[in-house]
């Protein structure tokens, strides 16, 4: 008997219309049967309703309807129902619009903004559609600093906020020490200063633009003078010009700005490589794994929606080892994006091929690596849920830390292993708010039911939570999932390993309803892996508590400083790191630092002084 037509438009929308606003569990299919997408929602035909509409208009869920011709839906009793139901379909399904790029780095960019009068460099690593010209990405985050800093010698552009430009009454130690031409206070041509701002701009795209043949006439001519002071300076300045531009050759002989993918896969992953390629040259890759079994072409469409969406440089052409599907409406969404042309190109011959081979061959190698860990993670996986009589082995793992010092500036962090490997995109760190400081058991408590009730605010559903300590952390966790609807989900407690009369007891694990603990050999692949991501999220937490009480200290310390807010404390903290780095850093380097100035920073060395 032949399938049945899918459902035209007017049925989707009445199907729709009919449909309850209780919680529940939608997946979009394609003409063929197969699942696109699997959400979830707390009220069904409302929000399946905005699918239909023009009311959601995310290039994601343009490109789903495009191909969406068939909706199934799966009413449950409450909202935490609806997000394991939408937890277990998704790893089960795989759908290609629920790719998650985890493993996804944000590269640091250079934002201009020409359009202000005295435009600033400013790093960031998301691409706004603002008008700005984003130059990047740049692969060394020290790298493009220290590129930066070397600017300022060359072209003294403004460092400081658009506010602090407007407030300035009297030029910074930056201006007093020429890396500024104090746009803030002194009468600047904006001509001239749009000058430095395009000499900047082609040092940071690998143009010298004349600076070295400048660079060397200087360092001669001041030589000959015998100003040798002068000269090694110039000197110095030449080889961090050559840092600067230190790039490969040239891969493709046209300026073009281009990305390239390729993807390699086997036994169900796929390895996407990317290449950056900037004026020729590549200035970055990267590898993103995707646990799926999709063909390429689909897998393409999926991947660059995503990739593209997550605040990316759309580049004029993309170049692709094979045609997209639905090419012509991710084009469409990609100019959008970009705000002009955007051509997705399967070159055949020449040097865009061999761009595309070259990612190929970075994906291939990446996937094999990958493959290797994989295979020793999946191993540890099964002697986990062996051990702790799992259904499965668990695909994600979260470990949960607290952290405090004699119970002040309690806190708390949540590490994560996806497939048994670390996920640190997904770490999250808490700060404790209700539980009272070195209350293990009410932060434990606290921290777990504020997780699951964000949901999948904190990332995907996990198949085993682990908690640093014994019986009663792990009780206080269950009572925590319970009253967050999640009390079907397995925990484990790994109760530290302790020193008594010189015998060090062996690491011990925890499982609720159990009066004995479970004891494994220290080698025990399942226990390593356990023992790592308990020591993730300990780093994790400890990390954060320090900071916290480095925050702390800072604000008791400065409190009271005429000029120094929140925001500038902070900005004393990420700089210096604590107190005592203020107070020994040098006052050059304290007033430099932006919004603080000579004479903030003296009423700041005054306070730190007569401090204890």
């Amino acid at each position: 008997m032949p399938e049945p037509p899918p459902p035209s438009a007017a049925d989707l929308r009445a199907r729709v219309d009919r449909l309850p606003d209780t919680p529940g569990v939608y997946l979009w299919r394609d003409a063929d049967g197969r699942v696109l997408y699997v959400g979830k929602a707390a009220a069904l035909r409302t929000r399946v309703r905005a699918y239909l509409g023009a009311g959601d208009g995310r290039p994601l869920v343009r490109l789903l309807m495009r191909r969406a011709a068939d909706l199934e839906v799966v009413p449950t009793a409450t909202p935490q129902d609806a997000l394991l139901l939408e937890n277990t379909l998704i790893k089960r399904e795989r759908p290609p619009y629920n790719l998650r790029l985890k493993d996804d780095k944000s590269y640091l960019l250079v934002r201009v903004d020409r359009r202000h009068p005295f435009p600033r460099l400013r790093l960031v690593r998301r691409v706004r559609r603002d008008g700005a010209l984003y130059v990047g990405p740049f692969a060394s985050a020290k790298g493009v600093r220290r590129t930066l800093r070397f600017l300022r010698t060359l072209y003294p552009l403004r460092s400081c906020s658009d506010r602090e430009l407007g407030e300035r009454t009297r030029p910074c130690l930056y201006h007093q020490i020429g890396r500024c031409v104090a746009p803030c206070v002194l009468p600047v041509d904006p001509a001239e200063y749009a000058t430095l701002v395009e000499g900047a701009v082609a040092l940071l795209k690998g143009r010298d633009d004349g600076v070295r043949a400048r660079l060397e006439a200087g360092m001669l001519a001041a030589s000959q003078a015998r100003h040798y002071e002068r000269a090694a300076l110039l000197r110095d300045r030449l080889a961090a010009l050559d840092a600067a531009l230190a790039r490969q050759e040239a891969v493709v002989p046209d300026p073009r700005d281009r990305d390239v993918f390729a993807v390699a896969q086997a036994g169900g992953t796929a390895m996407v490589g990317v290449l950056y390629v900037r004026e020729g040259h590549v200035v970055a890759t990267r590898a993103l794994p995707q646990r799926t079994a999709l063909a390429r072409a689909e897998l393409l469409h999926a991947l660059l929606a995503r990739f593209y969406l997550r605040g990316k440089v759309v580049p004029a052409e993309i170049l692709l080892e094979e045609e997209p599907a639905d090419r012509e409406g991710l084009e469409a969404e990609l100019m959008r994006l970009r705000g002009g042309p955007v051509a997705l190109r399967v070159p055949r011959r020449g040097p865009a091929r061999r761009l595309v081979a070259q990612a190929a061959r970075g994906a291939l190698a990446a996937l094999e690596e990958h493959g290797a860990r994989a295979r020793q993670a999946a191993a540890a996986l099964r002697r986990l849920a062996e051990v702790l009589e799992l259904a499965a082995p668990p695909e994600r793992v979260e470990g949960y830390d607290l952290s405090h010092l004699g119970g002040s500036d309690p806190v708390a962090a949540m590490a994560v292993l996806v497939g048994g490997v670390p996920d640190s995109a997904s770490y999250r760190h808490f700060a404790i708010r209700e539980a009272a400081g070195g209350d293990d058991y009410a932060g434990m408590r606290e921290v777990v039911r504020r997780r699951f009730v964000a949901g999948e605010a904190l990332g995907d559903l996990p198949d085993l939570l682990l908690i640093d300590g014994g019986a009663a952390q792990v009780e206080a966790a269950r009572h925590a999932l319970a009253a967050a609807g999640m009390g079907a989900l397995p925990v484990v407690g790994l109760a530290k390993a302790r020193l008594a009369g010189g015998v060090r007891s062996p690491e011990r694990l925890v499982r609720p309803g159990r009066a004995e603990a479970l004891v494994l050999p220290p080698e025990d692949p399942g226990l390593r892996l356990l023992v790592r991501v308990r020591d993730e999220a300990h780093r994790f937490a400890g990390r954060y508590q320090r900071t916290r009480r480095a925050e702390r200290q800072t604000e008791g310390a400065l409190s009271g400083i005429a000029g120094v807010g929140p925001a500038r404390r902070r900005r004393l903290l990420q700089r210096f790191g604590s107190v005592e780095g203020i107070r020994q850093a040098p006052f050059e380097d304290l007033a430099a630092l932006p919004g603080i100035g000579e004479r903030l920073a003296r009423r700041i060395r005054e306070r730190l002084e007569r401090a204890p």
